[in-house]
């Protein structure tokens, strides 16, 4: 029930809740500490005072044995103890001299000895043998006064301290001491929770802003943006929501960018099959072995497209199974070469290779290292030209550093721009001039030989070339 309750309440109501109960359990605990406090100090207090009187009956017993040559306090008779019990209310024989006779001859006033204070009902007198003369029986952990007759020990002054006070005047200072008290707790109480009142607003706004915001984000508006105006733990998080939403917005761009990157690649293989299927159908064209090659054409490139799509979402998901073994890569390299040597002789290009002749081992999957390896290769065969007059050229050169081998693949012209170098290995990415659609790329190679490398712990980076066109190179470590 108290959870349902609660549940239906707003975060400033609970906080507000929240300070009252905590500040109704502070008074609480302060009201009862202090009546605690009070009630003990005031005993203490007390107590002190009948140790002083305590002190006086001492000093006024010795003085009278002293003087009487009594050296045993059980040979005191009642009336003088009572006496000198009643006299050391006020009086010290050490330091204001009364002749005993006058003290002990005094009219003892019968009142007082039918109705004793309560230091009286409290202390008794103790013989040298440890009997008690007068008074109650001493309580265990009470005070124990010794007296003394000439350096002798002649009998002690027994004293159980108080447990709760008794007398009228101190019980009325210790309850106008905790009325008291319990009105400025009150007072103070109700001061705290009118100035605490800022101090929520001061908390639980952020609060309400950073949950509208995320509201928001809920409904993709992720162009929402917190003010940073804090420097708390409340500011670190409008920081971090700001970053999250900045993420989401560009996580959405690059989704939708996405998509209708795609819906346009396969859009114009598509488009080039439907009019060629068409023509043929009108009777256009006629569905002979040289119309039905540049179909099949078309279909492997729609084919390589949805091929290599596949392969990086499937990377993304992590799909994308690596079987690790030990590879000799100068071998995967020399067969990577071996697989687009012919094309490149073919378009007129020239292949230049420098390999080591002693084997690279290496921790690595043998499928996807040769892929990464002949994408590289086919990509920089399709955007190299041939020059009329200088030709082509591809360069190869394989190197080992101590903890690494790296694979450096060179063309020539034409290259690309600064610029256009850090988007190299973006999805679908292709340069406006030369590198483009003509020669049947989809942008998607790069991306994925750039995975490929990330999952065997290397890089990939790409460069200008001295022969100006591209400079790749892949390290992985060994």
């Amino acid at each position: 029930m108290l959870a349902k309750l609660l549940g239906g309440m707003t975060l400033r109501v609970k906080f507000i809740l929240l300070l009252v109960a905590f500040g109704a359990l502070m008074l609480g605990v302060m009201t009862w500490n202090h009546h605690y406090l009070l009630h003990s100090t005031m005993i203490k207090y007390v107590d002190k005072r009948d140790q002083l009187r305590l002190e006086r009956l001492k000093n006024n017993l010795e003085v009278y044995m002293d003087e009487k040559a009594i050296f045993d306090t059980a040979e005191i008779s009642q009336d003088v103890w009572q006496r000198l019990l009643t006299a050391s209310h006020r009086v010290d024989l050490t330091h204001t001299y009364i002749p005993l006779d006058i003290l002990l001859e005094r009219q003892y006033p019968k009142l007082l000895k039918i109705h004793p204070d309560v230091f009286e009902r409290r202390v008794s007198l103790v013989s040298r043998d440890g009997d008690v003369i007068y008074g109650p029986k001493p309580t265990q952990g009470g005070l124990m006064e010794c007296v003394w007759v000439d350096r002798d020990e002649a009998g002690h002054l027994a004293y159980s301290h108080r447990q709760v006070l008794t007398d009228k005047n101190d019980i009325e200072f210790a309850a106008n001491q905790s009325i008291v008290f319990t009105a400025w707790a009150l007072v103070i109480s109700v001061m705290a929770v009118i100035l605490l009142w800022p101090f929520a607003d001061h908390f639980l706004k952020p609060i309400t802003t950073i949950t509208q915001g995320m509201r928001r984000l809920s409904q993709g508006k992720f162009t929402t943006r917190l003010p940073k105006n804090r420097n708390d733990e409340l500011g670190q998080l409008q920081q971090d929501f700001n970053h999250l939403a900045a993420s989401l917005e560009k996580s959405q761009q690059s989704r939708n960018q996405w998509i209708a990157d795609i819906s346009h690649e396969l859009r114009t293989p598509l488009t080039v099959l439907r009019g060629r299927l068409e023509a043929i159908r009108d009777g256009i064209h006629q569905a002979d072995g040289e119309r039905i090659n540049e179909l099949y054409e078309e279909v492997m490139v729609l084919n390589r497209l949805v091929e290599d799509l596949y392969q990086v979402t499937l990377n993304d998901i992590g799909g994308l199974n690596y079987k690790m073994n030990q590879v000799d890569l100068a071998a995967l390299v020399e067969r990577a070469i071996g697989l687009v040597a012919e094309p490149i002789r073919q378009k007129g290009l020239t292949l230049n290779k420098t390999l080591p002749q002693e084997k690279i081992r290496l921790q690595g999957d043998e499928d996807r290292l040769q892929q990464l390896f002949v994408n590289l290769l086919v990509n920089s065969l399709t955007y190299t030209d041939v020059d009329a007059q200088k030709g082509g050229e591809i360069r190869v050169r394989l190197t080992r550093q101590p903890s690494e081998v790296c694979l450096i693949i060179e063309d020539s012209a034409p290259g690309v721009t600064d610029q256009e170098l850090t988007h190299l290995f973006e999805r679908l990415y292709r340069t406006d001039v030369s590198r483009s659609r003509r020669h049947g790329g989809a942008g998607l190679g790069l991306a994925i030989a750039q995975q490929i490398a990330s999952a065997h712990g290397g890089k990939i980076e790409a460069e200008q070339s001295a022969l100006g066109g591209i400079k790749m190179t892949v390290c992985l470590p060994l």
